[in-house]
């Protein structure tokens, strides 16, 4: 069957699949040591004891957290990377940065002259000037001729996909990183698809969320222009009482770009370092979203709603998890939510509560200012968002490094890292892989996806399969032929728009990376201490002429050169 067709019954259905915990599909397994390329001749896992063992170590620095490894205190314990280990006869020594402190154990170790061999992290962003400067400094390889040379399944991808290959070189045409890159199965193929197929995918996960037992309840349709929204939300607060028409966290309500598109903007994530602020126009220039006309309209809007009672007045600092406890108990209307911890989630709190609640979540669609209006910005990741495994200029055995790491891009290694251990963590089920009896039931209490978090690898320098999330944000508690409203939710969300909000794998110059970090830094602070004054009626909206007048005095057309530039230079790249 397609694709389309199998979300289809994802959409109409619960899955209600047993599978065996033990046996070999014949769709291929996991023991011949061979990954497929362009050519359709194998390649060779690394056969074992060709080199000293020296040369079969390397030292791997990864945030547990980025990566998205749950419930170890290293990758040694999951499953996926001790069969990896076993299957290259590689050992890896993990260093993990703690908790919270990736970003300054990054500039740390960097900052020194011994460095770990391989380190995974958004060099794209995080190191001043970017990988060029990087290499110009010594302290990571450019990979060009290593991953030629050593790295033939990574070879055949980009090969396959050059706009990815582009995306991972550097304006001066260096390859540095073993890049992480969002894939999906094509909507026209039967079965799924291994990696070297799989099309780059704009992965979303975040969007607008309303009750619709509360909508059947009031005669009233899921809302689709700005006054649906406000008559909606009114009828919430006068008809069913709630505390909190709208409520969301603020980081969610600006990542998920809900209302704002209406405006043809884009918003700020503050957590995020205000990189989504920058959208692309249709003709190919760049906009920072709080300082268009737009953004005034957006205000507005918002305004309206806090004003009126129908915005949470916590929205700016209140957490996820006091958010979800509002909905559960029946104080919200509409939200924002994000997944993993998704919609069947919370309506299983309610009903361990109340079995006989009706309250019934949905994703809905970003709202539009007039029906027949086009979306033009939508939230989702780019496929490659510079995050990347670089091999340093202290590792000794590069080509270790370069084979361990090109391993992940086999077919036998993506499946370790997306899927775990075939016959433990997951089967394949007529082409398609689905997780095992022991993973949906097990005997730990754990969701499906929290189960199978401990044998694969979330995020990391490999082909990310979007099948794994859809699997894994499954409702599996559901009776068969019930809509699955999480995975209906990612597909809607999927089609709010055609551009994704923030800008592609760009790079600021080390010449120029200064004068834009002092001048956007100071930018950035003053429009989000704004955003909330403006909503929450602190500063009239007569002032947003001199709010933007501000901007500019801020620096904020140097910014946007500087992001224009970097665009350009993009666009200009040759792949290495």
């Amino acid at each position: 069957m397609q694709k389309k067709r199998f979300i289809s019954m994802l959409l109409a259905g619960a899955l209600t699949i047993s599978l065996a915990a033990c046996g070999n599909s014949s769709n291929g397994g996991e023991g011949n040591g061979n990954t497929p390329n362009t050519s359709g001749k194998a390649v060779e896992a690394e056969p074992k004891g060709t080199e000293d063992s020296a040369g079969k170590s390397v030292t791997y620095w990864i945030d547990p957290e980025m990566g998205g490894i749950t419930n170890a205190s290293t990758f040694d314990d999951a499953p996926c990377w001790q069969a990896i280990q076993e299957n290259t006869g590689i050992d890896v020594v993990w260093e993990h940065p703690a908790s919270g402190q990736s970003q300054e154990q990054f500039n740390l170790i960097v900052a020194s002259s011994e460095l770990p061999d391989i380190m995974y992290y958004s060099w794209g962003t995080a190191y001043p000037g970017g990988p060029d400067a990087a290499i110009a400094d010594g302290k990571i390889y450019a990979l060009n001729d290593y991953i030629k040379e050593y790295a033939p399944n990574l070879t055949a991808y980009l090969e396959r996909h050059p706009d990815m290959e582009k995306a991972i070189t550097t304006d001066e045409g260096n390859i540095y990183c073993f890049p992480g890159i969002y894939t999906s199965t094509s909507d026209s193929s039967d079965v799924w698809q291994t990696a070297i197929d799989r099309e780059p995918f704009y992965e979303p996960f975040i969007g607008l969320v309303i009750r619709k037992d509360w909508l059947d309840d009031l005669g009233l349709d899921i809302p689709v222009t700005l006054d649906d929204w406000y008559n909606t939300l009114k009828a919430f607060r006068d008809e069913k009482g709630a505390k909190y028409p709208l409520s969301y966290m603020n980081m969610f309500g600006c990542m998920a770009q809900s209302f704002a598109t209406a405006f043809d903007i884009t918003l700020p994530v503050t957590a995020m370092g205000g990189a989504t602020a920058f959208g692309i126009r249709e003709d190919g220039t760049i906009q920072y979203g709080p300082a268009q006309e737009g953004y005034r309209g957006y205000l507005e809007f918002m305004n309206k709603l806090y004003s009126e009672g129908l915005l949470d007045p916590d929205f700016m600092v209140q957490d996820r998890t006091t958010l979800q406890s509002k909905v559960v108990n029946g104080e919200v209307g509409a939200w924002i939510e994000m997944m993993p911890a998704g919609l069947g989630t919370l309506r299983t709190q309610v009903l361990a509560e109340d079995p006989e609640a009706s309250f019934y979540p949905v994703g809905v669609a970003n709202p539009v200012r007039e029906e027949g209006q086009k979306l033009y910005y939508f939230q989702a990741n780019y496929p490659y968002v510079n995050s990347g495994a670089a091999i340093t200029t202290s590792c000794k055995y590069i080509e270790t490094a370069v084979k361990l790491l090109d391993y992940c891009w086999s077919e036998e290694g993506e499946r370790l890292v997306n899927w775990g251990i075939e016959g433990e963590s997951y089967e394949m089920v007529d082409g398609w892989p689905q997780f095992t009896d022991q993973i949906i039931h097990n005997d730990l209490g754990l969701s499906p996806s929290q189960a199978h978090a401990q044998y694969r690898q979330l995020n990391g320098p490999f082909p990310m399969d979007h099948w794994q999330r859809l699997v894994s944000k499954t409702d599996y508690t559901l009776e068969e032929g019930k809509v699955d409203e999480n995975i209906a939710s990612l597909d809607l969300w999927a089609k709010n728009g055609t551009q994704p909000a923030g800008l592609p794998s760009t790079t600021i110059l080390s010449s120029e990376s200064g004068d834009y970090a002092s001048k956007f830094n100071e930018i950035n602070t003053y429009a989000d201490e704004m955003y909330s004054k403006f909503i929450m009626g602190q500063e009239s909206l007569d002032n947003f002429d001199k709010y933007v007048e501000n901007l500019k005095k801020m620096g904020l057309d140097d910014v946007i050169a500087i992001q224009e530039s970097a665009l350009e230079r993009y666009n200009n790249r040759t792949a290495g």
